[in-house]
C-alpha cells in the first residue's frame, strides 16, 4: 500500500514539473502560445488560402470514397438511352443468347467473337434474378438488318442481330456475339432492354472501353462523365498472354429500386 502511494506522489510531481517547464517555454517564446503563428511556422511560405483549398479538396475526395464504399448508400442506376433506337429494334427478338451462330447452323457470323457478361443488381447491389435482357446490334459491316432490304448484300445470313437472356439467381447474364461494326457518326455499341416485374423497364446501351471511335460519337459525348463510365464495358482478353484471344466485355447494370428481400 505504501509503495502504491509513493508511485502516485512521484507521478504527480513529474506532471507538475512538465507543466512548469511548458510555462517557462511559452514565456521565453510567446509565439508558441499563438495558434496562428504556429500555423504560419508550420506551413513556412505556403499560402494559408491554398492550404485550406487543398484541405477542403481532400475532405471532399475522402467523402466521395466513403460514399462509394458504404453499403448503406444507394448506387447510381444505369442511365437510360438519351435517344430512341426504335427504328433499328427488331419486332421480335431471338430466343437465344448466342447471336454469333443461329441454331442448327454449321457456320457462324462474320466478325470478331465477343463474350458479354454482367450482373443485374438493385440500388444496393443485391442481385436480381429472372430479369429479361434483350439485346440487338449492327453486324460486322455496321448495318442493322432491320434497316436493310431483304435482298441486300450487307445482310449476314448467319448473324441473328438480336438475342435474349434471363439473369440467374445471382443476377448474372451472358451473351455470345460479334464485335458490332461502327455506323456513320456512331461508335460500336450494343442496345439493351431490361425488364423485371418489380423494377420495370430500362432501355440503355453499352460501349467498349478505349475504343477509338467513342469520342467521335455524338451520342456517347452527350452523356456526362459519370454516365459514360457506367455505360462503358470493361474489355479484356480471355487469355491474358494472347492479345488475339477472344474478348470478354463486362457490363454490370444497376436497376433503380430496392429488392424485396433487402432489409436494414
Amino acid at each position: 500500500m505504501k509503495n502504491h502511494q509513493i508511485n502516485i506522489i512521484l507521478i504527480l510531481l513529474f506532471a507538475l514539473q512538465n507543466q512548469v517547464f511548458a510555462q517557462d517555454k511559452i514565456q521565453a517564446n510567446p509565439q508558441v502560445a499563438k495558434p496562428e503563428n504556429y500555423e504560419i511556422n508550420y506551413l513556412g511560405n505556403t499560402n494559408i488560402a491554398e492550404f485550406n483549398d487543398v484541405y477542403k479538396d481532400d475532405q471532399k475526395n475522402a467523402q466521395i470514397i466513403e460514399n462509394e464504399l458504404s453499403p448503406f448508400l444507394a448506387r447510381t442506376p444505369t442511365p437510360s438511352r438519351l435517344f430512341t433506337s426504335d427504328l433499328s429494334m427488331p419486332d421480335s427478338f431471338g430466343t437465344t443468347n448466342n447471336l454469333a451462330k443461329k441454331a442448327g447452323s454449321f457456320y457462324r457470323a462474320y466478325g470478331e467473337i465477343v463474350y458479354i457478361q454482367g450482373t443485374i443488381t438493385d440500388s444496393f447491389g443485391v442481385p436480381i434474378h429472372n430479369a429479361v435482357i434483350e439485346v440487338w446490334q449492327t453486324n460486322s459491316a455496321g448495318k442493322y438488318h432491320t434497316l436493310l432490304e431483304s435482298g441486300s448484300g450487307y445482310i449476314d445470313k448467319f448473324f441473328s442481330m438480336s438475342g435474349r437472356a434471363v439473369s440467374d439467381n445471382l443476377g448474372n447474364y451472358h451473351f455470345i456475339t460479334i464485335m458490332p461494326g461502327a455506323t456513320s457518326g456512331r461508335a460500336p455499341h450494343i442496345n439493351f432492354n431490361i425488364y423485371h416485374p418489380r423494377f420495370g423497364k430500362l432501355e440503355t446501351e453499352m460501349y467498349f472501353v478505349n475504343h477509338p471511335y467513342n469520342f467521335s460519337d455524338y451520342q456517347y459525348l452527350a452523356y456526362n462523365e459519370e454516365e459514360r463510365k457506367m455505360l462503358t464495358a470493361d474489355v479484356r482478353n480471355t487469355d491474358i498472354l494472347n492479345p488475339n484471344s477472344i474478348k470478354l466485355a463486362t457490363f454490370n447494370i444497376t436497376l433503380k429500386g430496392i429488392h424485396q428481400y433487402k432489409k436494414f
